[in-house]
């Protein structure tokens, strides 16, 4: 059977680019069924380049991938599913081929994007499998409607308020081991080097943590899923063989559990590749050995952004973090002595949050002197998480005094609304950077009224240094920046 063409849509027009990693997962394992497939990378192209693609073929389905809902920043609030909602549009209005919208951002609100963005199907969690499966029933016109993670509008499904049909939100299957060959064959990964500074890799999906605020475990699991470090290595191998040497590893937390991250390390000094990449990660301060950090260094790392959250064990303790703030001392004295550059990332305004937890914190970060430390101010609510469940306990959004952002209207938490205690005042930005004190290893909030802020969305002193040849984790380029003055 001659296969009709796939074609795959990246709607994440942020700058610096970010480059569509699960994408590229996807389309390899489309080749894989049968298919061709097209991509349309609105990072680099615009809407014309939509409407010649399917005026050229006559795909069976299109993907559009959607990898964030909003900038998860209190002070912007920058909102971006009415722009997939357009997207959308565009796109049914050259084609008959449903539009099936998946990704990361999506995998959180999958009945509610679908109902606002106007696609046609969705594909919650691990997209490469169902995508797959789901446009091989397209093409020999097999039932679909079973298929793990699949969402789809139909009057037997759950009902979400306010609209005139239901949806269908079939469980994803988040299958125990994690096996994505590494072709990486459809996305132009060193151009993403070239104009985002890295880039992307997992070694594994899922979170145990019970962080009462995360939506990583609603969008990919809450057990572990890890690749073979062997598989991993492949394709830092292949990326390499793209022009690609520097590069971000997407894992929520590289280090859980530990044993992984060090078989991982372990390959890539085996295989000599720390010698020929510089590589980045999120990490989390517990565990993290010593031992961890030494061999991280030798397999080519050079910059760990630790989640950190608070430098007060009462907020770590009412944010579920599950460790006190002495493990956030000794992770920034392991990388220090294996030569790691250390970002902490404070999240500010937690349940209980008052001022003089944020003096706490801050004060502690500062003695234990990261390379840098961001001190965002406002906990992003997302549903089927501890904090909505709090949130909804303390009865309707535009009465509770604790909210930020939108409260109205909102019940599903879809439209950016943050958590900000009460306790610390009408103006707790204002709070925040008067703890900081002009220290200039903090990445502060802009002050009420400001307009300069350090959001990574459309930045225009990343972009720029990016141009001039900065390669990296965005905070550690502008560490750089700084230090040269």
């Amino acid at each position: 059977m001659n296969h009709r063409p796939v074609v795959l849509v990246n709607s994440n027009r942020m700058r610096p680019p970010v480059g569509p990693l699960g994408l590229d997962y996807v389309g390899d394992r489309l080749r894989a069924a049968g298919f061709a497939v097209r991509l349309v990378d609105l990072s680099f192209e615009d809407d014309a380049a939509i409407g010649k693609v399917l005026a050229e073929v006559d795909p069976i389905a299109v993907g559009v991938t959607f990898r964030n809902t909003d900038d998860c920043y209190c002070a912007s609030g920058s909102f971006f599913v009415p722009a997939l909602a357009e997207l959308v549009a565009k796109i049914k209005s050259q084609t008959k081929a449903p539009v099936v919208v998946g990704g990361c951002g999506y995998s959180i609100f999958p009945a509610e994007v679908l109902a606002a963005s106007g696609a046609d199907l969705g594909i919650c969690g691990d997209g490469e499998e169902p995508f797959a499966r789901l446009a091989t029933c397209l093409q020999t016109k097999d039932d679909w409607r079973d298929l793990p993670g699949l969402v789809w509008p139909d009057d037997e499904g759950r009902r979400i308020p306010n609209l005139k049909f239901q949806i269908v939100v079939n469980p994803p299957a988040f299958r125990a081991a994690l096996d994505v060959p590494p072709t990486r064959s459809l996305v132009d990964n060193a151009r993403y080097l070239r104009q985002g500074a890295m880039g992307g890799i997992e070694t594994k999906r899922g979170c145990p943590a019970q962080c009462i605020y995360c939506a990583d475990p609603v969008a990919k699991g809450r057990g572990v899923r890890a690749r073979p470090a062997a598989q991993v290595a492949d394709e830092i191998g292949v990326l390499l063989d793209q022009g690609v040497d520097v590069l971000h590893m997407c894992d929520g937390e590289f280090n859980i559990p530990p044993v992984h991250a060090m078989a991982v390390c372990e390959e890539m000094i085996r295989r000599g590749l720390g010698e020929s990449v510089r590589w980045y990660c999120y990490a989390t301060v517990h565990p993290f050995p010593a031992e961890l950090a030494d061999l991280m260094r030798r397999a080519g790392c050079v910059g760990i952004n630790f989640g950190a959250d608070s430098g007060c064990d009462r907020m770590l303790a009412r944010l579920k973090r599950g460790y006190k703030r002495d493990a956030i001392r000794h992770a920034v004295k392991y990388c220090r002595k294996a030569g790691l550059a250390v970002m902490l990332d404070l999240l500010i305004g937690g349940p209980g949050e008052d001022e003089a937890s944020v003096r706490e914190s801050i004060e502690f970060i500062k003695q234990v002197n990261p390379d840098r430390a961001g001190a965002a101010t406002g906990v992003r609510v997302y549903p089927r998480t501890a904090l909505a469940a709090l949130v909804r306990q303390q009865g309707p959004l535009e009465q509770n005094p604790n909210l930020r952002g939108q409260v109205v209207d909102n019940d599903d938490f879809l439209r950016p609304v943050f958590y900000l205690d009460r306790q610390l005042g009408p103006e707790p930005a204002d709070l925040v950077c008067d703890a900081i004190g002009g220290d200039e290893r903090f990445f502060p909030p802009p002050r009420s009224g400001a307009a300069v802020n350090y959001n990574y969305n459309d930045n225009r002193v990343l972009t720029e240094a990016i141009a001039a040849g900065e390669r990296g984790a965005f905070w550690d380029i502008l560490r750089r920046l700084a230090d040269k003055g």
